[in-house]
């Protein structure tokens, strides 16, 4: 487990649970929706050897070396995969309990994720809320872990055997001949790191401040979620109308529905808020897994009046963190060190105490890949592939988009004590998306 990857199990609290999560909507006929549940346990046996997610976490002696993700051979998918029945009369109703879900941390000392099935749609629809702990991949690992249970992936043969770990003493040995190994790449790392930070000198100031609301404070324990899906194309003909990208749209919509939220509860700030979002920088040398993105914290220009003048400063701030994020992803990728987890966990343990912020940032919004094609899981067609995003400590909502086939599947996540109802935010990015989309019809 590299660094980053162990920041996402230190960061996480009872009130941030740190996973990736889907909600899975599938074209599902009423007579075959009660074997839905057993179906997919047993997609789930023939694919999980394929993926990172058959494994448990192991602590190194001491915190001297990583944690580990040690392969298992068998699981129990009874365990892992539950089926809630009840008739859900509307989407709100499933909403309701995905929000309830979402809050369930996953326990590391066995295989890390976890699946609710609901049958009971209305419609010849059935839905899966899949969620995967955020130390396994980012969103773009997670998107493939997803293909890779899908039918697109062939079964695979079962394993066979647990890993045999070394001794306390054997593993202390075997790290301390790979840190001597590494001596010379760790020095070079904490060389580029150097001179990155004396690189982002010359950016001091450049980022907007996050402004403190009423909404700011501790994230409490509750959820609200909603989702909304938009037609790709359309969305991004308007965006290329508006010469922008669809992620400079995305955070354009998402800015106009949360001024007029905040301007109804008399909580819109004179400076804008702030966003912490992520830029990948996986290469084809880092694999598939594990997680590689650099925080990016935009401002969403929310102070400013007219749509199209905030499009344009959310792009100016967007350049500006584009700008930067070579010298922050040097900071990043580094090579474990000698007591680093040790270090790590005692760190994180202050920064985590009381609920307050670990990066910059009012809310989280991000906008990450998915399937551009039709997908099947157990011969059904996948109609959505919504988000199911989670809330940073010290935040009250995550917006998360997409790709799903010719869909742009949003997820919209608040904390509840905050918003207590996340479908009028939906509603009002759909609706900021339409007002732009017929400003350049």
């Amino acid at each position: 487990m590299r660094p980053d990857d162990h920041f996402m199990v230190l960061s996480e609290t009872d009130a941030s649970p740190m996973h990736v999560g889907a909600l899975l909507v599938l074209e599902v006929p009423e007579a075959e929706k009660r074997q839905l549940v057993l179906a997919f346990r047993r997609q789930l046996r023939e694919r999980l050897p394929g993926t990172p997610i058959q494994v448990r976490l192991e602590h190194a002696p001491d915190g001297f070396d990583s944690d580990v993700w040690a392969d298992v051979a068998s699981l129990d998918l009874d365990a892992h995969v539950v089926c809630d029945d009840r008739p859900f009369a509307s989407d709100a109703e499933l909403y309701a309990a995905v929000a309830g879900h979402n809050m369930e941390r996953l326990d590391l000392r066995y295989p890390p994720f976890f699946a609710y099935v609901f049958p009971n749609l209305p419609g010849d629809r059935a839905a899966i809320y899949f969620k995967m702990h955020h130390s396994v991949a980012d969103g773009i690992g997670f998107q493939e872990v997803l293909r890779l249970l899908s039918d697109e992936s062939p079964r695979q043969p079962r394993r066979t055997a647990e890993v045999t770990l070394p001794s306390a003493d054997d593993w202390r040995a075997l790290a301390e001949r790979r840190f001597a190994a590494e001596a010379a790449a760790r020095s070079a790392q904490s060389a580029a790191r150097k001179a990155a930070l004396a690189a982002l000198e010359a950016f001091k100031g450049d980022r907007a401040v996050t402004p403190t609301l009423r909404l700011s404070g501790p994230t409490s324990a509750q959820r609200a979620y909603a989702t909304l899906s938009l037609p790709l194309d359309r969305f991004k003909a308007a965006a290329k109308r508006l010469d922008a990208t669809i992620n400079d749209l995305f955070l354009a919509c998402v800015s106009q529905a949360l001024r007029d939220h905040l301007i109804a509860r008399d909580d819109l700030p004179a400076t804008p808020l702030v966003v912490n979002s992520a830029r990948s920088y996986r290469r084809s040398e880092h694999g598939a897994f594990g997680n590689r993105i650099v925080a990016l914290h935009p401002h969403l220009a929310t102070h400013i009046t007219d749509p199209l003048g905030r499009l344009r400063a959310i792009q100016a701030s967007m350049a500006a963190e584009m700008r930067r994020t070579a010298y922050d992803e040097a900071l990043l990728d580094a090579l474990e060190k000698p007591f680093g987890a040790r270090d790590r966990r005692a760190t994180f343990a202050e920064r985590t105490a009381g609920g307050t912020r670990v990066l910059p940032g009012n809310l989280t919004v991000s906008n990450v890949p998915g399937p551009g094609g039709d997908r099947l899981f157990m011969g059904f067609r996948q109609l959505h592939n919504f988000p199911v995003p989670i809330i940073g400590s010290g935040r009250f909502l995550n917006v998360t988009s997409r790709r799903s086939g010719a869909n742009l599947d949003m997820g919209v996540i608040t904390d509840a004590a905050k918003i207590s109802n996340a479908a009028p935010l939906a509603c009002a990015i759909e609706a900021a998306y339409a007002e732009y989309a017929s400003s350049v019809a």
